[in-house]
């Protein structure tokens, strides 16, 4: 019968951590990853393992995992590349998450693009007409009076619009130049200015408009937002709100006149 021999294992060379060629992976949650490898003793790769879990967001890598064989060692530790420069590294471009929203909302009836050609003076001079029921004077005439008479009538005085918000999402580590930007923060922006991908969310500089007809939407940026979402990573959102028109105040094409 053979005697079990105890094992034992000894490592040969420097008892120092080598490092390994670099490895890099590519996701869509996190962008370009490297890799750092690093082989030494199993004592040496536990200390640089707790000295760099220990050290945080200060040890300037993302996530750390070791492995042994007897008393050998590797330590891979990943690093998110959120240089946000184009050499390679997560640009906004290529870590941004894209949506189109479609928003439901009331206005008032008289607001609405039909009834441009009806100064604002005269808009109160029929509403107070039909409020207090009296005959429409002689003086109501073209359609798009007698068309808003009788939507007060009837107390129809909203109307439904669908608008349009593009969303665009950013995750971030705490490392990366990518800052939210507040330029233009509530006023009228361009659509190429925004830049969203055409291929996914289709065309949208030409949509119908309010009044049956087809025009460029105007977009209002709002202000951007920034949340943690994980220990040492942030999310930045940014909106921008489609609408027929805007106010010329916030930039838009819309400059009311009171006559």
């Amino acid at each position: 019968m053979a005697i079990a021999n105890e094992t034992f294992h000894s490592v040969k060379g420097s008892s120092e951590i080598i490092p390994l060629p670099d490895t890099h992976t590519w996701d869509l949650a996190d962008g370009t990853q490297t890799f750092k490898e690093f082989a030494g003793t199993k004592a040496a790769i536990l200390q640089k393992f707790r000295e760099l879990a220990a050290a945080g967001a200060d040890s300037g890598v993302d996530a750390l995992r070791d492995t042994y064989n007897g008393q050998s060692g590797r330590l891979s530790c990943r690093v998110i590349d959120d240089s946000g420069g184009a050499d390679g590294g997560n640009t906004e471009a290529v870590n941004a998450i894209w949506e189109l929203i479609a928003n439901d909302v009331l206005k008032p009836i008289e607001t609405h693009s039909d009834f441009d050609s009806i100064a604002a003076d005269r808009k109160r001079e029929i509403e107070n007409y039909v409020r207090s029921a009296t005959d429409y004077p002689a003086t109501l005439s073209g359609a798009a009076e007698l068309s808003l008479a009788g939507y007060y009538a009837y107390q129809v005085l909203d109307f439904p619009v669908t608008e349009l918000i593009l969303r665009k999402s950013i995750v971030v580590s705490s490392r990366s130049t990518i800052t939210a930007a507040y330029a233009n923060m509530n006023r009228v922006v361009t659509l190429a200015s925004i830049a969203p991908p055409s291929a996914l969310l289709g065309t949208l500089t030409i949509l119908p408009l309010m009044g049956g007809l087809s025009g460029a939407w105007e977009w209002l940026k709002k202000a951007p937002q920034v949340r943690q979402v994980a220990k040492r990573k942030f999310q930045i959102i940014y909106e921008w709100h489609g609408a027929e028109r805007w106010a010329a105040i916030y930039g838009g094409s819309w400059t009311p006149a009171y006559t």
